[in-house]
């Protein structure tokens, strides 16, 4: 169920950003976000990133809990996920371990790439009249104009490619993100998006 969620949050995303950029995954050189999580999942999420997202550090703690068709199913998480150009490592910090690979399509592929700006419009509008969503007039979140988009039970505040605040609730599962700290101005060093040197890493694939 959380997993979902977070494709229809992502997949949102991906609708409001492809057109307009399709080869970075951020529209802001580098930065820090740090979000609160409220709903069925609490805790705290924060991302530092480097070169567009090229480089990027996600550190998640949190507790879910979860009740669907009477049955309550928890979860704790306490990771660590670093991707830097087409690898990543994501270390499990409840029992230690960390698994590390090379992401499948790291490559872009460039649908859009000999669009006009009108036809990289209709093609956005398209893929979101796909799925039922509608395009929301802008919003002003955290002190930035934000893109809003609404679909598959999660809508989406999303500023030059950034999630500054995502909702969503699909069969009584209720999933918020919202950003508490977001600075552009920060300087990130490189060591953000190097794995940790006492984690035994193992080629796998991660949940």
């Amino acid at each position: 169920m959380k997993t979902t969620i977070l494709i229809s949050i992502f997949f949102l995303i991906s609708i409001l950003v492809y057109s307009q950029n399709e080869v970075d995954r951020y529209m802001v050189k580098s930065g820090y976000i740090e979000y609160e999580l409220t709903g069925s999942t609490k805790g705290t999420k924060k991302i530092w990133w480097d070169d567009y997202g090229d480089k990027e550090r996600i550190e998640t703690k949190s507790s879910s809990e979860v009740k669907i068709f009477g049955m309550v199913q928890k979860e704790e998480v306490h990771s660590i996920h670093i991707s830097n150009g087409n690898k990543y490592w994501h270390v499990n910090l409840l029992d230690n371990s960390g698994v590390k690979g090379t992401e499948e399509y790291y490559e872009p592929v460039e649908i859009t790439e000999d669009m006009s700006d009108a036809e990289k419009k209709q093609f956005e509008e398209d893929m979101l009249k796909a799925i039922g969503g509608e395009r929301l007039p802008p919003e002003i979140f955290f002190g930035y104009t934000c893109e809003v988009m609404e679909a598959m039970g999660a809508k989406v505040w999303v500023y030059k490619g950034i999630t500054l605040k995502s909702t969503a609730k699909i069969m009584g599962v209720v999933v918020n993100e919202t950003a508490t700290k977001f600075d552009t101005e920060i300087k990130i060093t490189e060591s953000k998006f190097k794995p940790p040197t006492d984690i035994e890493f193992v080629e796998g694939s991660y949940e």
